[in-house]
C-alpha cells in the first residue's frame, strides 16, 4: 500500500498545531501528563503541539460523522456516536495491505495491550478502520484479527460512503489504484486467498483520538514505528519489497504506540504503562 502525507487537512486550527513527531523506545514506561499544559482547556479550533508527539485539537465532530454506520469483524454494527462516553483511539489501514498495515495493526495491539492492562480498560476503544470497503468484510477482517490471536483491539470497516463521511473530516484522502501487471510480478500473494492483489488503496497514514465527549482532540500523521514488536509472520511473508524496508526501518515522520499512550494519558488524566 503506497502511503502519503496529509498536506491539505481542511481544518483551520492544525495551523496552530505543528506536529511534533517522536519516536522513543523502551521496556516499560507509565505515561502521566509531561507537562502542566491541559489539553482539555483547548478551546475549539485551537491546536497545541503534544510533548510526547503529536498535537492536541479541539474539533467537534458533525453529526453525519459521528452516525455513519459501521460493522465490525463479527458483523455487529456500529457508530462512533454509539459509543459516546468512551475516549476512541482509531487508526486507518487495510486487510490487503503489502506495506505498511501490518505494522499499524502491532501498534494497535500495543496499544489495546497497554490499555487493557490499565484502569482505562473499559474506557477506552481501540479501533483499526479500514479504507478498503470493497474487499473488507467482515469475514476478512475476522480472519486478518485471527493472525495476531488478540482481541484487546477492534478491527472495522462499513460501506464506502460510511468510509468516505469518516475519513474525509479526519483529512485521510485515499484512492484505489489498479497494479499493473509487472507490479503483480513482484507482489508476494495474499495472505488469504493465495492469489495476487489486482489493485492497491493509496491513502494518509493517521492515528488519532476522539475524546470521551465526542470531539477530536488528538493527531499524529506518519508511518507506523513498531519497534522491537514482532510482525506477525503470516503477514510478514505477504509484505512487498518497500514493506519489508518499511518494517526494518520506518520512514520518518512516524507514530509510535509512546506518543498515543502519552495522549490518552494527558486526555483522560489517567496513568497507562506500557510493556
Amino acid at each position: 500500500m503506497k502511503t502519503k502525507l496529509v498536506r491539505g487537512i481542511a481544518l483551520s486550527f492544525l495551523a496552530l498545531a505543528p506536529l511534533v513527531l517522536l519516536v522513543s523506545c523502551s521496556s516499560k514506561t507509565s505515561y502521566t501528563e509531561r507537562s502542566n499544559f491541559d489539553p482539555t482547556t483547548l478551546s475549539v479550533g485551537q491546536g497545541a503541539a503534544a510533548p510526547g508527539g503529536g498535537s492536541y485539537l479541539n474539533a467537534p465532530i458533525p453529526a453525519e460523522v459521528l452516525q455513519a454506520e459501521l460493522f465490525d469483524s463479527a458483523g455487529k454494527k456500529f457508530t462512533l456516536a454509539s459509543l459516546h462516553g468512551k475516549t476512541i483511539v482509531i487508526a486507518d489501514f487495510l486487510t490487503s495491505c503489502q506495506e505498511i498495515c501490518p505494522m499499524t495493526s502491532v501498534n494497535m495491539r500495543n496499544i489495546g495491550d497497554a490499555i487493557a492492562a490499565s484502569p482505562l480498560k473499559s474506557k477506552v476503544s481501540v479501533i483499526e478502520l479500514s479504507v478498503d470497503s470493497e474487499r473488507d468484510t467482515p469475514s476478512r477482517l475476522r480472519a486478518y484479527s485471527a493472525i495476531f490471536h488478540d482481541n484487546n483491539w477492534l478491527m472495522a470497516s462499513g460501506s464506502e460512503g460510511s468510509l468516505s463521511i469518516i475519513w474525509k473530516f479526519f483529512g485521510n484522502s485515499y484512492s484505489k489504484n489498479p497494479y499493473t501487471a509487472k507490479e503483480m510480478q513482484s507482489l508476494p500473494p495474499d495472505w488469504q486467498t493465495g492469489e495476487k492483489n489486482t489493485f492497491d488503496i493509496t491513502h494518509t497514514d493517521e492515528v488519532l483520538i476522539v475524546n470521551a465527549s465526542g470531539s477530536w482532540s488528538w493527531l499524529d500523521l506518519g508511518n507506523p514505528n513498531p519497534g522491537k514488536s514482532v510482525v506477525p509472520d503470516r503477514l510478514k511473508k505477504f509484505l512487498s519489497e518497500d514493506g519489508l524496508n518499511n518494517l526494518a526501518k520506518p520512514q520518518e515522520p512516524s507514530w509510535t504506540p509512546d506518543a498515543v499512550l502519552s495522549a490518552l494519558s494527558a486526555i483522560t488524566k489517567t496513568t497507562i504503562s506500557s510493556k
